[in-house]
């Protein structure tokens, strides 16, 4: 929390003191004396002093966001399954009244099938391969993945999926002394520490894509939008498809556009900023959220909690490092 020093005065500010100090030179003794014992009143000094309690007040409230190089901005997607073309009903998104409560100050956008296309084309204006890509790819879930890294791209802020709730406000999610170097939050999913293999799971520690929080122009997603398409082109070359053709497996839809493919390319960025590490188990056993050059990366209660694997909070209490919860009510797999 940051406070203003009192002696901090804004220019303008100076510049009218010291033109009413002029004015009051010029006064008469007896204009000073009458202006002095109104000064001194009562409902006066009341008055001020509730005047400074709002500044101060407001600069609390402020400074948490104005700070954060992520911007306030919350994005949700909502698609009609494959081949549906049922409405969005309010008990859909339910969950999204916690991030709407705990974020006052933040605009919220829920994007639909018109929204994002206009969205795709505004974050790969030179790329028209990502943009046909996304026009046919008939997974949603694959089309959802495309979507968040091109939004948080462009645009920045926090994506979050719809079956997901907000425990805290996310400009309490960054320590404040490192507010201004964070350009990107991650957090952990999936962390096997002395477990066997989790199914489906490829690396020994797995980043969530279901929330991340991310300055625009971050080039970790450059490097997963590349990733992304070339896995989706070496797919249809395969079994010589057309995109629209594409019927993917659970596991290839995440080891191309998802978690599987997000935490190879994250990790890369990790890599470069701390050579040391060799592999993701390099992050197991994490505790605390760690900064890796502009990344910050959350333990597994971080996004995870509530899970009944990699030592997550699941006893039904609410950690203090719980930021959000994933509730798992999607239903993605049906569609693929």
């Amino acid at each position: 929390m940051t406070f203003l020093p009192r002696q901090d005065v804004p220019r303008w500010q100076r510049n009218h003191v010291g033109r009413r100090r002029i004015r009051v030179l010029r006064v008469s003794a007896g204009v000073l004396l009458m202006l002095s014992v109104w000064w001194l009143s009562h409902d006066y000094a009341m008055t001020l002093l509730r005047s400074t309690t709002l500044e101060d007040e407001a600069i609390i409230e402020i400074s948490p966001v104005s700070m954060s190089l992520i911007p306030p901005r919350i994005w949700q997607i909502m698609f009609p399954k494959a081949g549906s073309s049922d409405p969005i009903t309010p008990d859909q998104l339910g969950d999204t009244a916690s991030w709407l409560a705990l974020n006052p100050d933040f605009s919220y956008t829920l994007i639909g099938p018109k929204g994002a296309n206009d969205l795709i084309l505004e974050a790969f204006p030179e790329q028209p391969q990502v943009v046909k890509v996304f026009e046919d790819l008939p997974n949603v879930a694959m089309k959802s993945d495309l979507l968040r890294y091109g939004v948080l791209h462009t645009h920045g802020g926090v994506y979050t999926d719809t079956d997901t709730v907000a425990i805290r406000g996310v400009d309490q999610w960054i320590p404040a002394d490192i507010r201004d170097q964070v350009r990107l939050v991650v957090g952990i999913e999936y962390d096997r520490r002395d477990d066997r293999p989790w199914p489906g799971i490829f690396h020994w520690v797995q980043f969530c894509q279901w929330t991340i929080a991310a300055a625009p122009g971050h080039p970790v997603f450059e490097g997963m939008i590349a990733r992304a398409l070339r896995s989706i082109m070496e797919l249809a070359n395969q079994g010589e498809r057309a995109f629209v053709d594409l019927h993917l497996s659970t596991l290839e839809v995440m080891n191309s556009t998802g978690p599987a493919a997000w935490t190879e390319i994250v990790f890369e960025h990790l890599q470069a900023f701390d050579p040391s590490l060799n592999t993701t188990a390099d992050l197991s056993y994490m505790e605390e959220p760690t900064l890796f050059g502009d990344i910050l990366v959350l333990p597994i209660d971080g996004f995870g909690m509530g899970q009944q694997h990699s030592h997550s909070s699941n006893d039904g209490s609410v950690p203090s490092a719980a930021l959000a919860r994933h509730l798992f009510r999607g239903s993605w797999k049906d569609d693929w």
